[in-house]
């Protein structure tokens, strides 16, 4: 009888951790390295990358200062923003919390010290949420 309910108390306690939701992890020094390496390759002209992750670690955003890339024709900045956006799911593997990712471009090129986003960004959608679907099918 002791054995059967320690094994129903370990049982319980797998299926408790198992099914609990997962906590979300914010984004690392390594993890913003290869984002700066790597926006320059997708976006023309980058400037200034600033990787933003507010309170809410399901936000995501990345602001980079492209003052020739900033006059492109929306379609071209929407394309980048969903390549950008396969490049941050690359990064932070499937497991990920991020849930909403904006690509906000600003003409300035900054450092953004004051961690927000600035009066003359355009903000984009990565469209974190379908390319999930995607890349991690569910199984």
């Amino acid at each position: 009888m002791k054995n059967l309910v320690l094994s129903v108390a370990a049982l319980s306690v797998l299926l408790y951790t198992s099914c609990a939701e997962k906590e979300a992890k914010r984004i690392d020094m390594n993890q913003v390295a290869q984002f700066e390496d790597s926006t320059s390759h997708i976006i023309p002209g980058t400037q200034s990358i600033h990787t933003l992750q507010l309170e809410d670690p399901t936000e995501f955003k990345l602001i980079v200062g492209s003052p020739s890339f900033y006059t492109a024709d929306a379609d071209k900045k929407q394309a980048a923003a969903i390549r950008t956006g396969l490049m941050v799911l690359h990064v932070l593997g499937p497991d990920n919390s991020i849930k909403n990712a904006t690509l906000v471009l600003t003409k300035k090129d900054n450092d953004n010290q004051e961690k927000r986003i600035p009066a003359d960004g355009i903000s984009l959608d990565m469209k974190i949420d379908s390319l999930k679907k995607i890349l991690y099918p569910a199984k």
